[in-house]
């Protein structure tokens, strides 16, 4: 008896298996493949500093991540002379006086662990980055 029910078992397992067709898959155009595009939306900001003796120039790209690095360049606007030039990473960059620049880190940034930063209480240090001109 039970030797017929793995007979019978295997009877239908072959049957199912060789009786079972797949179907061809055609594409109708090859070339027709779907191209994922990333939508970068490079800008460019010009900012002046309170007296206007300066003007921030400010190139990055806004996409969906909040962490934004920003290419800055620091001008006088009486000589056009480059005072300074670099690449900030954070989350905002802007003028805090007339000479210094504040940007902003990401909240979730990794910072190195100190005393400072693991006790709340003794945290009294801005939290913004100064940018000397």
């Amino acid at each position: 008896m039970y030797r017929k029910k793995q007979l019978f078992f295997i009877a239908i397992l072959f049957i199912s298996f060789f009786s079972c067709k797949t179907n061809k898959v055609h594409s109708k155009n090859k070339t027709d493949n779907k191209e994922i595009i990333s939508e970068k939306n490079e800008k460019e900001l010009k900012v002046y500093n309170e007296e206007k003796s300066k003007i921030l120039i400010l190139k990055f790209t806004i996409n969906k991540s909040p962490i934004v690095t920003y290419n800055y360049q620091v001008i006088d606007v009486k000589t056009q002379k480059e005072l300074k030039k670099g690449v900030f990473v954070g989350a905002k960059l802007e003028w805090l006086d007339n000479n210094t620049l504040k940007g902003t880190p990401h909240v979730g940034m990794i910072q190195k662990e100190n005393d400072e930063i693991l006790d709340e209480n003794l945290n009294t240090k801005p939290k913004y980055i100064t940018i000397k001109i």
